[in-house]
């Protein structure tokens, strides 16, 4: 069986190989599609089961898919300026063609994001609601969208500069801080699509879509918790209130996308179109992961912040 993660890059990819590297039998090749070969972690480089391949989805030509039993994709965030709903449609056509070039393909998973049912008002998660779009026609048995919960490492990406100062303190982008979010994992997430990938089980329907949450719901008040207990001192949390997202996002994102990235942030809080309870939201099975919260942060900060 070959396994191909296309791309392999992004941390939910890496995730994903190194499950799959960790309990696939001998029989499974993984391969990872790679814009540069030269970033490939070298403990996946050492295991005689995986194999590198150069190639980019924003350039189709490139892509190589032969041989390919299951495939697992993702959009990355485009932080370049250019429309990113623009790009999203334009590599998600680009894999899609991939897959349907070689044929013989079984199985797509697609990383996906909870919001992603909706086309307006979600603000940067309406490019998990093209890819969807992109790929239910694909021409394959078996599609899966994985609706994936706030990833519980954002809260290390959003707040890096802030933990690492002498007096370090978090900022919290979801108000109010004891307001509850499904919240996942990446090793959850590599859990689940390599569970997902190596699956002889037919799923129940095409798509079939899930959401995929962590043990329980947490609010900005347990992240501060889990971030003081990792670091063995308490760590202050300042709240981003809704009319200072703009400022907040405007300090790294280009101009042109500081609007969408706030109208996504909204979109979760309270009275947003994506926030738990929300009419509108879709009714898919929830899978649950195992890691806690504790274990993310406490990782991360054993990671190096």
């Amino acid at each position: 069986m070959r396994i191909t993660i296309v791309p392999a890059g992004p941390k939910t990819s890496a995730a994903t190989i190194r499950q799959l590297l960790n309990e696939a039998p001998a029989s499974v090749d993984v391969y990872g599609v790679y814009r540069n070969i030269s970033k490939v972690p070298a403990e996946f480089m050492s295991h005689k089961n995986f194999h590198a391949v150069c190639g980019d989805i924003e350039d189709a030509s490139s892509l190589d898919l032969s041989g390919s039993d299951a495939v697992m994709t993702s959009t990355p965030p485009f932080f370049s300026g250019e429309d990113p709903f623009a790009k999203t449609e334009e590599v998600s056509n680009n894999v899609k063609g991939a897959v349907e070039r070689v044929g013989g393909i079984k199985r797509l998973m697609l990383l996906s994001s909870m919001g992603a049912e909706f086309a307006e008002g979600v603000g940067e998660i309406k490019t998990n609601h093209i890819a969807e779009k992109v790929f239910r026609s694909i021409n394959v048995p078996e599609l899966l969208f994985v609706r994936c919960g706030y990833f519980m490492e954002n809260w290390t990406m959003f707040n890096l500069q802030t933990l690492r100062g002498s007096d370090p303190y978090l900022n919290s982008l979801i108000t109010p801080i004891d307001f509850q979010l499904p919240m996942v994992a990446v090793e959850d997430i590599g859990s689940t699509f390599a569970t997902g990938l190596l699956s002889s089980y037919a799923p129940p329907s095409k798509p079939y879509v899930f959401a995929l949450h962590g043990p329980k719901e947490y609010s900005p008040n347990d992240v501060q918790a889990a971030f003081s207990e990792a670091m063995g001192k308490q760590i202050p949390l300042k709240a981003i209130e809704k009319d200072q997202l703009a400022d907040f996002f405007s300090t790294f994102i280009p101009p042109n996308l500081v609007g969408t990235w706030v109208e996504m942030s909204c979109s979760f809080l309270p009275g947003g179109v994506a926030a738990p309870g929300s009419d509108g939201i879709e009714n898919v099975d929830i899978v649950r992961g195992k890691v806690e919260l504790g274990k993310a942060i406490k990782d991360a900060v054993e990671a190096g912040i």
